[in-house]
């Protein structure tokens, strides 16, 4: 292996906290995070769910991207599509090696298996449950293809090893063959190849360390007076061309570069702003754009260039995500490059000066002005929060800025953000376990004032994130089985009852503390740890007469999560 790519995987696997496996599962999931960071523009997901499972033939990772989004249930998609009323896919497909040399029975056998999995009967052919779960989420996506109103899916066949390309004859042939076979299916808007060796490993793990930048041309702008904290500020004009290289990266995928961990999951898609914005570019009145829509608000800590050439560094937007979004969708739209952006762009370090320019500039969203500052407020209580508990083994951080611990040394295993904090405590505290399959935006509007809210203490929070955490840790190292990884807010739900009762306390009240705290003394003891696991593991295998666990859907079910609280009460007797 080479010495970069083995310090690289080195540092990969004490971020993850996965120095217990073998050197072949810690590359596939080193290539597989490489990988859909490339797609995803996102370091934060759950890499557990690319995986394909032990044994399943070709293919070592696998991800389903819609609407931009990446999805791991079926659910998921169905919440996107409500939403959107469009599915625009990305499949993804990884196969690993961890040798030196482009093998072509190893290509050959990857673009094979990915053939079967688009076949009718592939549910036959792979065995685990982890790609009987993609092939669900497969199935579900093309009995939906009246969704597809842009495009088919996309299909990104990556194949990983520690060699160097050639680009050999041989291999491109065969490559060719298999693409242009998969192209015949008739599945795909296109098909695309792409040898991953071991150099360009090593630029996409050092790309997942970069912050975001963009190099764009602003002519039309004037320099705002200087401001308190601010370093500098521009106000003006900017034509789509330019302006899509701040929203969309060298791949024509949608940057994640928007202030989602304040605003993006209250914020409907379907809202009457995004018609009207969708309307004015779907009529053509690309002129008319500039005086119809109130901009963009860019925030980034860097900035260097001389003149109308500017790179902006470390960068997000904190108004104009329902803009942007629509913009991406028109992209290729004839004539949009007639459209001019107004475009604010503010160069600052200090967040509460970001906050405020996020109030001041949400006039033109269905977001209300109170929510975002009782939950910024909230969002910066619960992260000083975090940062005030002790450095030992349950430290943990909550990211309340996208990437804000992106070019940190803290591991990532220890890194909570929005997504996870809301799906973590409505599992644990609010006994909605089921809920979290889907889409988390719509999970939060549906649990609406349960979350966040500012008279609740913070300790359910940070209780709720380090037991999952703990939890998730126990699967990695085989402790709990694989089969019931889909049941992990579950055994969530249940280490809570377990551990400190079933009752939950007002979430302000000086008693939740105390509740707290009697969980938080089990997860300080590996052997109380483990036996509450091993309880909590026992309640859900006791009950499959009740509950089919091979069942895919079983975790979505609520009769699922009151049978087992339902259990916990009769154990209890």
């Amino acid at each position: 292996m080479n010495v970069i790519i083995k310090s690289f995987l080195n540092e990969f696997v004490k971020s993850k906290n996965i120095q217990h496996m073998k050197l072949d599962d810690q590359f596939e999931w080193f290539a597989n995070y490489c990988i859909v960071n490339k797609e995803y523009d996102s370091i934060r997901f759950e890499l557990k769910s690319t995986l394909t499972g032990r044994g399943t033939q070709g293919i070592d990772g696998v991800a389903i991207i819609v609407n931009n989004k990446l999805c791991s249930t079926v659910q998921e998609i169905e919440d996107l599509i409500q939403m959107n009323r469009i599915l625009n896919v990305t499949f993804v497909f990884i196969q690993s090696k961890i040798s030196a040399k482009f093998e072509g029975t190893e290509i050959e056998g990857f673009l094979r298996w990915v053939k079967v999995f688009f076949d009718d009967d592939a549910e036959e052919v792979f065995k685990t449950d982890e790609m009987k779960n993609f092939i669900d989420m497969k199935n579900y996506i093309y009995n939906n293809s009246q969704f597809m109103k842009e495009r088919n899916p996309i299909c990104k066949l990556y194949y990983v090893c520690n060699g160097s390309w050639q680009n050999d004859d041989s291999l491109v042939t065969i490559i060719e063959k298999n693409k242009s076979e998969l192209d015949n299916t008739n599945l795909f808007e296109k098909v695309e190849f792409q040898p991953c060796d071991s150099k360009k490993l090593q630029n996409l793990y050092r790309k997942t360390k970069e912050p975001n930048s963009a190099k764009i041309h602003f002519e039309k702008k004037v320099s705002l007076p200087p401001i308190p904290g601010v370093e500098v500020a521009y106000s003006g004009l900017l034509p789509f061309s330019e302006y899509r290289k701040i929203i969309i990266d060298d791949d024509g995928n949608m940057k994640s570069v928007y202030d989602d961990n304040i605003r993006d999951y209250l914020e409907q898609d379907d809202n009457p702003v995004n018609k009207d914005i969708n309307d004015t570019l779907k009529e053509g009145k690309f002129e008319h754009f500039c005086i119809l829509n109130n901009g963009v608000t860019v925030v980034a800590e860097q900035i260097s260039g001389a003149g109308d050439n500017l790179f902006i560094t470390n960068y997000q937007i904190v108004n104009g995500c329902q803009t942007s979004h629509v913009l991406y969708d028109n992209r290729n739209k004839e004539g949009i490059e007639r459209v001019y952006i107004p475009l604010k762009i503010i160069i600052t370090n200090d967040y509460d000066i970001k906050s405020q320019i996020t109030r001041a500039t949400n006039n033109q969203t269905a977001v209300g002005i109170e929510q975002l500052e009782a939950l910024s407020e909230f969002q910066k209580n619960l992260e000083l929060f975090y940062n005030a508990l002790p450095n030992d083994d349950l430290k943990i951080f909550y990211e309340r800025r996208t990437n804000q611990y992106r070019d940190s040394d803290i591991e990532s295993y220890r890194i909570i953000n929005i997504e996870t904090q809301i799906k973590v405590f409505a599992a644990m505290f609010l006994n909605k376990a089921h809920q979290v399959a889907g889409y988390y935006g719509k999970l939060t509007r549906e649990i609406g004032g349960e979350i966040f809210d500012s008279e609740h203490k913070l300790e359910p929070y940070y209780i709720s994130s380090i037991t999952y955490t703990m939890i998730e840790d126990a699967f990695n190292k085989g402790i709990i089985s694989d089969e019931l990884w889909r049941l992990r807010y579950h055994i969530l739900m249940l280490y809570r009852m377990v551990s400190a009762g079933p009752n939950i306390p007002p979430m302000n009240s000086k008693k939740i503390i105390e509740y707290c705290n009697k969980i938080i003394d089990s997860l300080k003891n590996k052997d109380i740890f483990s036996d509450i696991i091993m309880q909590s593991v026992n309640l859900i295998m006791n009950a499959s007469h009740e509950i089919n666990i091979k069942d895919r859907k079983v975790s979505e079910r609520k009769s699922t999560t009151d049978t087992l609280i339902k259990n916990f009460f009769v154990k209890e007797i």
